[in-house]
């Protein structure tokens, strides 16, 4: 049986959540780690799904989606990654590989670059086990940098 887990993105403590994703999980018991291979591999599909409509005409133009990515994909990523395809004379799709996010995403959590608390309790370890129940949900809260301080 497929467990079913919001996600929530959230900026500073005390603000406003944003439902980033419900993700269909293939288990109930999965690592902190796997999970936000889940996370990241959801990010990229969105963005690749969004990428190939826009390109075919479906949409006017791809959203901003930056904001809403864990790790966003910068230029190093985007470099790696290449132009993954041409639709076309002279359009190249900007499709995306999670692979190398998640290794950034691993990373930045493993520095507090960003917290996960799962079912209201912060996970610190990677390798912690979590059970999603059927009201589970997990918040990604991104610290923004304060400026002048």
């Amino acid at each position: 049986m497929n467990a079913v887990l919001e996600v929530y993105d959230e900026r500073q403590p005390g603000a406003k959540r944003e439902l980033r994703h419900r993700l269909e999980l293939p288990t109930e018991r999965m690592t902190a780690r796997d999970l936000i291979r889940c996370r990241i591999e959801a990010d990229v599909a969105m963005h690749n799904a969004l990428e190939r409509a826009r390109l075919d005409g479906k949409i006017a133009a791809e959203r901003d989606a930056s904001n809403g990515w864990l790790v966003t994909p910068g230029p190093v990523e985007r470099a790696l990654n290449g132009p993954r395809g041409v639709y076309g004379p002279g359009t190249h799709l900007d499709l995306i590989e999670s692979e190398p996010l998640i290794a950034v995403a691993v990373a930045a959590f493993a520095r507090n670059g960003f917290f996960m608390i799962f079912d209201g309790r912060q996970t610190v370890d990677l390798d912690e086990v979590l059970t999603v129940g059927r009201d589970s949900t997990v918040t990604f809260l991104r610290l923004v940098p304060l400026v002048g301080g």
